[in-house]
């Protein structure tokens, strides 16, 4: 059986895309409420066009839909550090073994969640919300799960295959 080769390059960019994608979660949820508002008020805005094209939209639809928006790529960026953090650290340790693995990722990116959140306590204008926090955990753990779940199922059947090969 052949020893399996690590490759620096792609262990390296994978942990530089997972920095990059948890440090531009971690700028948007630290921004004050303000900056953070200018910021995505012109995808809102484009958003409400396409939804109402006759511009008929009122003030509390508008709040709804930001609101919605809003909850939206925060799931979407959660559940996208869940997979990229869980592929990141399967392919970087590899001889590791799958348990410990698996349950040191799910600590790392609970944590991220938790306290991406949490900290917004001691920053102006901004507030700590436990449901978002308990949305973005959800979120990173489906992310997480999904990539656990198909690690599992492709290490299961290559024993499995193996173990047929061998019979014959």
């Amino acid at each position: 059986m052949q020893e399996k080769k690590k490759h620096p390059i792609v262990i390296s960019l994978l942990w530089i895309t997972f920095i990059i994608v948890v440090a531009g979660v971690i700028y948007l949820s630290f921004q004050n409420g303000a900056e953070a508002k200018a910021f995505g008020k012109q995808f809102i805005e484009f958003i409400a066009e396409l939804k109402y094209p006759d511009g008929s939209i009122t003030e509390q639809e508008m709040d709804t839909l930001t609101y919605e928006i809003r909850q939206a790529g925060r799931v979407f960026a959660f559940f996208f550090i869940g997979i990229l953090g869980t592929v990141t650290i399967h392919v970087s340790c590899k001889k590791c073994n799958w348990v410990i693995k698996t349950s040191v990722t799910a600590m790392i990116l609970v944590a991220i969640a938790y306290f991406t959140e949490k900290l917004k306590v001691y920053i102006p204008s901004r507030h700590y919300n436990y449901e978002e926090m308990l949305l973005s955990i959800t979120a990173v753990i489906v992310g997480f799960i999904l990539v656990s779940v198909i690690t599992l199922t492709v290490q299961a059947l290559k024993g499995f295959f193996r173990l047929m090969t061998a019979v014959h």
